[in-house]
């Protein structure tokens, strides 16, 4: 059951070797389902679902206009999958106002 196996023949002797060096194919094919396991089932708490827009506009309804929530689709570098981002207006705000500082320091 492993991945392969080579066959030596010495003398008068042959003996099998698998790919892994002699671990039994059942070891291997248990530990490789537990590592794929672990690596693709999400946990929940590293799962977060940005809020559908029917939640977003439920919730801006109820709060400040500067605590409203705005969504958008924004493709990440390196990427041509666009990926919905949703941030606070206040948050919006502040990072915007924070990049402008840089940029005039950088061009004094």
């Amino acid at each position: 059951m492993s991945c392969f196996r080579t066959y030596s023949k010495v003398g008068n002797k042959e003996s099998a070797t698998t790919a892994f060096g002699g671990v039994s194919g059942v070891f291997t094919t248990t530990l490789l389902a537990t590592v794929l396991a672990g690596c693709v089932a999400p946990g929940e708490g590293n799962f977060r679902r940005p809020p559908t827009p029917a939640e977003v506009e439920q919730y801006n309804a109820m709060v400040q206009p500067e605590e409203r929530i705005v969504c958008r689709s924004e493709v990440p570098i390196g990427s041509n999958i666009p990926e919905r981002r949703c941030r606070l207006v206040v948050d919006i705000d502040e990072t915007s106002a924070f990049h402008r500082e840089q940029l005039r320091r950088a061009l004094r």
